[in-house]
């Protein structure tokens, strides 16, 4: 249990690196979500996909889930890119409903890139790493509440796998968080080095949180 731990924080802590991967989208054309891209440390070794037949609400939701048996150290996410700036100085909330099956874990997770001092910063980051669902859960309610400071360029945010299984998740929000919410990781304003560049594909408003269009429109 130890080690399936351990790799599960390996895991999310490589999800700090995610905008250097972007955009690189790995899954099969035709059913994947409308603005979501798969990515991360195993991609090609996981399935992004809409589910017509599995759904929170509505006629369907995202599925992730790997492409047989996966180790506990494998990892992928589901992901949209957004433009930080209007959402500066304000804290936000990241909320929606997953379920999982056999899965090594299943988290939401968001991550906010920013410039300061000039250069690339890590300004804050949450994977559900204390609280991510395992194993075999019906529908569950999560959230994720960040504060958004004035550094703050792009919000990285989406469904993340480790690990054997299947996540869907299903009527996800992102707004501004209710009075007196706390939030569930601290800003880190982590210096990286080197210039930020905004990675390709970032939208100006969320996009498709209901998972109910395909990227060809369906």
């Amino acid at each position: 249990m130890a080690d399936r731990k351990h790799s599960r924080r390996g895991g999310a802590a490589l999800v700090v690196a995610i905008a250097a991967l972007l955009p690189s989208p790995c899954g099969v054309r035709g059913q994947e979500p409308d603005a979501w891209l798969l990515d991360g440390g195993n991609a090609d070794r996981y399935r992004l996909g809409l589910d017509r037949d599995v759904a929170h609400s509505g006629r369907s939701s995202l599925r992730l889930e790997a492409r047989g048996n996966r180790r506990d150290r494998e990892w992928a996410v589901a992901v949209q890119m957004l433009d930080a700036t209007p959402w500066r100085g304000r804290r936000i909330r990241l909320g929606g409903w997953l379920r999982t099956e056999d899965v090594g874990s299943g988290h939401l997770w968001m991550r906010i890139d920013g410039i300061l001092d000039g250069e690339a910063a890590l300004v804050a980051v949450d994977n559900m790493e204390d609280r991510y669902l395992e194993d075999t859960n019906d529908w569950t309610a999560v959230d994720i509440v960040l504060d958004v400071p004035p550094e703050s360029v792009t919000l990285l945010y989406g469904v993340m796998i480790t690990g054997d299984g299947t996540v869907w998740a299903d009527d996800l929000t992102l707004d501004e968080a209710p009075a007196g919410a706390s939030v569930t990781a601290e800003t880190m304003n982590e210096t990286l080095g080197g210039i930020y560049e905004r990675p390709m594909g970032t939208l100006p408003e969320p996009r498709n949180l209901d998972f109910e269009t395909a990227a060809d429109g369906g």
